[in-house]
């Protein structure tokens, strides 16, 4: 008798083992969550919006620039809340939420840049059908985190679409073309600052010397 207690006892324990097993599995699996998009918020002041000629320039930047300055009062520009993301630039207004002032796809950014005043900044946006939009704003205390933040959105696109290429043509890929967005940024935002410096070295006050 003895022996057939042992026999069952021994035949019960991989069932035993079994259930152990089956109890340490854990009841809830954590999935990896989303990643979030990072979104930088300037308070700037909207001029306006004037179509242009050419999707790249300083000369269609300062000319749109020159024109709403001259042709609207400070009273009549819109304060607004320009939001850069990854993929987007939406420009909103502060009187209302949920009005959209501008809403420009970073892919369809053709150009930005600082103005001749640092104040200034403006990006032409490709409407479709060969149709440009330059749109203006005004920055405090300058215009250069607002262009650096662009900027860095530009080139992040510019990255994820040499990542989206095939595997044959990641071995050596060209350089970007002389025209591309993010070699006009580039270009452009070290304009930018360096004419920033420049200012900044002008209107440094002159200390009397002993």
């Amino acid at each position: 008798m003895a022996e057939r207690k042992n026999a069952k006892a021994v035949a019960c324990n991989p069932l035993q083992e079994r259930s152990n097993v089956a109890l340490e599995v854990p009841l809830q699996v954590d999935f990896p969550t989303p990643k979030t998009e990072l979104v930088q918020k300037f308070q700037v002041q909207y001029l306006g919006m004037l179509p242009v000629t050419k999707p790249v320039g300083m000369d269609m930047l300062n000319g749109t620039i020159e024109n709403l300055m001259e042709s609207s009062n400070r009273e009549d520009w819109t304060p607004v809340t320009m939001n850069v993301a990854d993929a987007t630039v939406t420009v909103i207004s502060d009187g209302n939420e949920e009005e959209i002032v501008v809403e420009c796809r970073v892919r369809f950014l053709s150009f930005m840049g600082v103005g001749k005043d640092i104040h200034t900044f403006a990006f032409i946006m490709d409407a479709g059908n060969q149709h440009f939009e330059c749109h203006v704003f005004w920055c405090e205390p300058n215009a250069g985190n607002v262009s650096e933040a662009v900027q860095a959105a530009c080139m992040l696109r510019y990255q994820k679409c040499l990542v989206a290429r095939p595997l044959s043509q990641k071995v050596r890929p060209p350089p970007p073309p002389a025209d591309s967005v993010t070699r006009r940024v580039t270009t452009n935002v070290k304009r930018g600052v360096l004419s920033l410096i420049d200012t900044l070295k002008q209107k440094r006050p002159v200390t009397d010397m002993p």
